[in-house]
């Protein structure tokens, strides 16, 4: 179980940035190398350290490959994140978009627009 978990952890962890890559080759490390640490504990394996480098690799590849995938998939990301108030205010076609825009950026709002009605 050692070889294929570290294998496995090893292009998840270098794969990560990408997102599903990292999940996706992750897990059956992280499966992989608990089962053969978990065996060369018992003294049925002699791979262990190939086993726990799998584990490491795979967890490090899963945890980072869910955080990037995490936003798209959960929809956390709002409208207008990462952008000016004009370039929000640009690209927001409906009122609903433009609150958004106004609340992400209040402060900057409220200096230009000081008697803007809430």
């Amino acid at each position: 179980m050692g070889t294929p978990a570290l294998v496995l952890g090893l292009l998840a962890a270098a794969t990560c940035w990408t997102g599903w890559a990292g999940v996706v080759l992750g897990l059956p490390a992280v499966v992989a190398g608990f089962l053969g640490a978990r065996r060369a504990f018992r003294n049925l394996a002699t791979d262990g350290a190939a086993s726990l480098g799998g584990l490491v690799a795979g967890l490090v590849g899963l945890v980072v490959g869910a955080v990037i995938v995490w936003p798209t998939l959960f929809g956390t990301g709002g409208f207008g994140d990462g952008l000016t108030l004009d370039q929000c205010m640009a690209q927001s076609s409906t009122a609903r978009e433009m609150h958004m825009c106004k609340s992400q950026h209040l402060a900057e709002f409220n200096e230009r627009y000081p008697n803007a009605a809430e």
